[in-house]
């Protein structure tokens, strides 16, 4: 044992100078090896998010705004490569506060490191890019529109809308002035092919612009009724033949050949029940005179006159001419 001590002691004693001196130089090699390899660097980051802060501000009911440059920062960072390299994008916080807003609509933009890689803050330097967001502030406006309604496809055979209304019969709609100037109507599309007789719907308006496209309604453009009602009122349709029965005779040498019309039959229209129970319009015998008729007797009736209680016309068909035709029976002999 003891002389293993003595042996310790003798190497580490003997050349001590070369041996600290050789502690010396690996330690100055480890710095300047450490510092070769860690450089100073630069590296440009993008699409750092910026958070907006104090939006109340002018969220206020009167305004709205968009961004027009901004929503993303970009800084160049310079410092050690060991440092510089690991940083991304979500190592920064860079904010947007309302509160700052200028009259030229800008806002400061203010970077930093955050998180875990805020201990680095000082170890490199950061130079933004991207002074601030600029934004487009805009008024909202409100405007009355009346409620539209519109049909969508046809109705059943034999049934007609007669009449279609809305509770409101007018909506409010709040939106960015740019969105507002360019609406063109508000309407509610209403399925006739599934309409079977009145009907009251619920139904939520849709709005549209000068073009024909449908403009979406979210927080910013929205209208002061989410659904509207709407009364549909229908009459039923129905073809029935005209009748009439002449009164009198014609001269005695003459005879009625027939009755003709210059148009067979009229669509009448009303309520289904009313509608059902009609075969035929009955015209009074007396319109057709023929009593001692030597030649044929024309007649023209306004059909209107002559309708049933709650029955109206449907169609142009409102006048026709009805004609007696008389023929003498010596021109038969003949």
């Amino acid at each position: 044992m003891a002389k293993v001590k003595a042996f310790l002691k003798k190497w580490i004693v003997n050349n001590i100078g070369f041996k600290i001196l050789a502690v010396v130089f690996a330690f100055v090699l480890w710095l300047v090896i450490l510092n070769t390899t860690d450089q100073e660097t630069t590296r440009t980051i993008t699409s750092i998010p910026v958070t907006i802060e104090n939006e109340a501000r002018i969220l206020d009911g009167t305004h709205v705004y968009t961004v027009e440059s901004g929503e993303t920062a970009t800084v160049v960072v310079s410092g050690k490569r060991s440092i510089v390299n690991t940083l991304n994008p979500s190592d920064f916080s860079a904010v947007a506060n309302f509160a700052e807003l200028s009259l030229t609509n800008a806002v400061p933009i203010k970077v930093e490191l955050t998180g875990d890689k805020a201990k680095y803050a000082n170890s490199i330097t950061i130079t933004q890019k991207t002074m601030s967001m600029v934004i487009n502030l805009e008024d909202v406006t409100e405007k009355v529109f009346d409620v539209q309604v519109v049909f969508k496809g046809e109705t059943p055979e034999n049934l007609i809308v007669e009449d279609a209304s809305t509770t409101p019969a007018m909506v409010t709609l709040t939106a960015p002035e740019s969105i507002t100037n360019r609406v063109d109507k508000i309407v509610v599309e209403v399925n006739a092919a599934e309409i079977t007789g009145d009907v009251q719907l619920q139904l939520e308006p849709t709005i549209y612009d000068f073009n024909g496209r449908i403009v979406q309604q979210n927080m910013e453009t929205y209208l002061n009724h989410e659904q509207v009602s709407v009364n549909v009122i229908t009459e039923t349709t129905k073809l029935v033949p005209i009748q009439i029965t002449p009164i009198g005779t014609p001269d005695e040498k003459s005879v009625l050949k027939g009755i003709s019309y210059s148009k067979s039959g009229v669509t009448l229209k009303g309520s289904a029940d009313v509608i059902q129970g009609i075969e035929a319009l009955e015209l009074p015998g007396e319109l057709l005179n023929i009593e001692g008729a030597k030649e044929d007797v024309k007649i023209t009736v306004n059909l209107a006159d002559y309708l049933p209680y709650g029955v109206s016309i449907y169609g142009d068909t409102s006048s026709i001419t009805i004609t007696a035709s008389i023929t003498r029976e010596k021109d038969e002999e003949n």
